[in-house]
Order: C-alpha cells, then structure tokens, then sequence
C-alpha cells in the first residue's frame, strides 16, 4: 500500500550429500521413515504436505536426543523411543549447515532445463502467450523423445535419478533432433556444455584436488552460463 519495503535474501552454499548428513548428524540411514534431513517430518507427512516446511532440525538437537536415545529416561518401548528421537540413532560427530545437498541440486536444476527444453522444441522465443495445449504437445513430444532414445518413463515429479539421466550429453542431443533452428540447437549445446563443465565443482566434496582445471575456470563458466541463459534464453 505505498509503505517501503526491504527484503534480505541469504544464499547458502550447496553440495552435501544426503548420506553423509544423516551419518556425521547421526540419523538413520536414507530409507528412514524420517524422510528429512531439515525436519522432523514422515514419509507420510511429507506426502500430504509437499509446500509448508521449514528447517526445525539442529546439531545441539540431534545431540540432545541421542542421549534420550541412549538413556531411555522414560522408559519408553522402542516404537514411542524412536519417535521422540525422531530418527537420530548414533552420536552426531560434525555440525552440517542447514543447506541443499547436491542430490536437490541435480533435481532443481533438471526441473529447470525440463521446462527450456519443452520451450525449445516448441521455438516459444517466436511466440508471446503459447496456450495450455500447444505446451502439453511439446511436453508430450519431449517425453517420447526421452523414452525411445533413453528408454526414459516420464514421472509425475522430478526424482534424483530422472534428474542424472536427463542432464546428459545423450539426452540433450536426443532434444536437439526436435529442435528446428540450428541456431537455437547450437545456443543449447553451449549452454549444457558449460553446465557439464560446472558440475563436477558443486558435485566435488573437494573441488580443488578432484577437478582443479574445471574450479579454475568455475567463475568464468558461471557468468557466461548466466549471461546465456538471461540473453538467448
């Protein structure tokens, strides 16, 4: 209502991998019923309610409960035991940062390049408001693409290994065949280039023994990276 606003965004950094946050934190392993690494949410829960979740989980927590964990102090059984705890089942040794792992990298990043491959192959640069239908037949003929050539099934939701498969060499060059414009095929085989010059940066637990060549030129990437996809796309 005319009031001046200011916001503040925090980024943080991403790339740990799930695994190794649920050992160095001391929940259970990635089949747990307690899905998150951030919350105390279930399986269950998680399924009724994909949108409101906020970060509740911390290293002093996880510690705190391992020791009613250990102790039982309420002499619980074991079902009311692990639902108190909430999944921590060993002593959290390292505090890890509330942060996106590298698994949720790969998926939002794919759910992304989803959408610009659809828009591609149906050259939405040329046109200003596609209707629902005319981007229903380029999802349509993106996802036959991906299944005759990568025998990849569509899914409802993007998941980590939809992700792997789809940010590959083999699939955008299947992508390409449905794109009219050379230059346009052209514009996105340097943008994925420069994507899979990137990833084993944020992929790397230590970038700087795994892939010095690619961490040297990662800032350089970047930037073209995003002027690419600000300009052309």
């Amino acid at each position: 209502g005319g009031m001046q606003r200011s916001f503040r965004f925090f980024f943080r950094g991403t790339g740990y991998d799930e695994k190794m946050v649920r050992e160095l934190e001391g929940l259970e392993a990635s089949g747990s019923t307690y899905v998150c690494t951030l919350c105390d949410s279930t399986r269950a829960e998680a399924s009724k309610n994909m949108v409101l979740h906020s970060i509740t989980r911390s290293h002093c927590e996880n510690l705190e409960r391992y020791e009613i964990w250990r102790k039982n102090p309420f002499s619980e059984s074991a079902d009311e035991l692990r639902d108190r705890v909430k999944g921590v089942s060993a002593k959290p040794f390292m505090e890890t940062q509330p942060t996106l792992d590298a698994l949720h990298c790969d998926i939002g990043n794919a759910t992304e390049f989803y959408k610009i491959f659809q828009d591609e192959i149906g050259e939405v640069f040329q046109k200003s408001n596609p209707s629902r239908e005319e981007r229903r037949g380029w999802r349509s003929a993106l996802d036959k693409q991906l299944r005759k050539k990568l025998k990849l099934k569509p899914v409802m939701r993007m998941n980590g290994n939809f992700a792997r498969r789809l940010m590959t060499r083999e699939a955008v060059e299947a992508v390409c065949e449905l794109i009219p414009s050379e230059e346009r095929r052209e514009a996105l085989l340097k943008l994925m280039d420069l994507y899979f010059q990137m990833k084993p940066v944020w992929r790397s637990t230590f970038p700087a023994r795994d892939c010095p060549d690619q961490l040297c030129r990662y800032s350089y990437n970047s930037q073209q990276f995003a002027d690419l996809l600000s300009t052309t796309f």
